[in-house]
């Protein structure tokens, strides 16, 4: 089997680099579209768009919506088209990266990523994460390139919610859980090929990361200001664990984020998810009491959640066969591992976790 390993062509991180760093984006094109929502436009996707227009990179930004469907996607690629952009660049969260992917595969653009938010580690990978309307996941859509350039500007993440931080170290920590759990399974990255040992690598480097700086990196972002401690957790966040997952693969911490999807309110994070799911991968994979409270712990300390309450799920057993169902679904990364699990083995690991976290 092939091993493979992807990323972006170019990654820079830094404070304040968004405005002074646009020659990079020069080099890609002549016309932009920027793609954005929310706060974002203001912060972000407006002044950027004046500094390119500035610099002779004609730039306009387009509003998309959190809930755009495939004919206001139609459209918007026609637009695109006509206007004769050669870069789409999204500035944003997760699903508008998401979306921007999908749009700049579709006019075969060059695509800049410019988060706004640590909260995935979404923007360095050559994959969308697709929800229905509802929020429900349905599906990941891949592409045949990696984001161009990822502009990581911490001096506007450092204002997001710190919430939104807490939320992408969650996601960053299950990466290397996921990872060891497909290495166990012989199983595949995202791309259908073998682990890199450097996946690996990243991977793990993240987690260490996080355990070391999560809490000196949310004072930091409680009180709006960027150091190193602030740094190496956005990093870990969005580099480590986005090229981490992508060439190592996702397991059953993944599997448990989507399927509670159907089953939960869509204004819990990806991230929060995940950091549930990560609890249900350790048992799964039969970690240790002290792997486990390890990660229990930690999870309590970041007010992330830990038992079926904190996601607003009932103990009832008809609920939970119907959450197990969908984490099971033939598609899902939990068949990467090494085991074979059955609606009973997944309800009595979402029993667990409550049980564990009362302890």
């Amino acid at each position: 089997m092939m091993k493979s390993f992807s990323s972006p062509s170019l990654y820079i991180q830094g404070q304040d680099i968004l405005l002074n760093h646009c020659d990079q984006m020069k080099r890609l094109g002549k016309r932009a579209v920027i793609l954005s929502n929310g706060v974002a436009i203001d912060i972000a996707a407006n002044p950027l768009s004046d500094k390119l227009n500035e610099q002779h990179l004609f730039s306009e930004v387009l509003t998309i919506s959190d809930d755009f469907n495939d004919y206001a996607l139609s459209c918007l690629c026609q637009k695109i088209h006509h206007s004769n952009a050669d870069i789409v660049i999204a500035v944003g969260g997760g699903k508008v990266i998401d979306t921007a992917k999908i749009i700049a595969a579709q006019v075969e653009c060059r695509l800049v990523v410019v988060p706004t938010l640590a909260s995935t580690d979404a923007p360095t990978s050559r994959l969308s994460a697709k929800y229905s309307l509802q929020g429900n996941f349905e599906k990941y859509i891949f592409f045949d390139d990696s984001p161009a350039l990822v502009i990581v500007d911490t001096g506007i993440i450092v204002n997001a919610p710190v919430r939104t931080l807490i939320a992408g170290m969650a996601d960053a920590l299950a990466t290397f859980v996921e990872y060891r759990a497909v290495h166990c399974g012989s199983g595949h990255n995202m791309f259908g090929d073998s682990q890199t040992i450097t996946a690996g690598v990243l991977a793990e480097q993240a987690s260490k990361t996080i355990f070391q700086n999560a809490e000196l990196a949310i004072e930091a972002n409680n009180a709006h200001v960027v150091d190193n401690h602030f740094e190496a957790v956005v990093e870990a966040n969005i580099l480590m664990s986005g090229l981490g997952f992508e060439s190592g693969g996702e397991a059953a911490a993944h599997s448990i984020a989507n399927g509670l999807t159907t089953f939960i309110s869509p204004a819990i994070m990806h991230g929060e998810k995940v950091a549930f799911g990560l609890l249900g991968q350790l048992i799964l994979s039969k970690s240790s009491d002290i792997t486990y409270k390890k990660y229990l712990d930690f999870q309590r300390l970041l007010g992330l959640p830990v038992c079926l309450k904190d996601l607003g799920i009932m103990n009832d057993q008809n609920i939970l066969r119907q959450i197990a169902r969908e984490i099971l679904r033939p598609h899902e990364t939990i068949h990467q591992m090494n085991l074979s699990f059955t609606e009973e083995d997944i309800v009595n690991m979402l029993l667990q976790i409550d049980s564990y976290a009362k302890k």
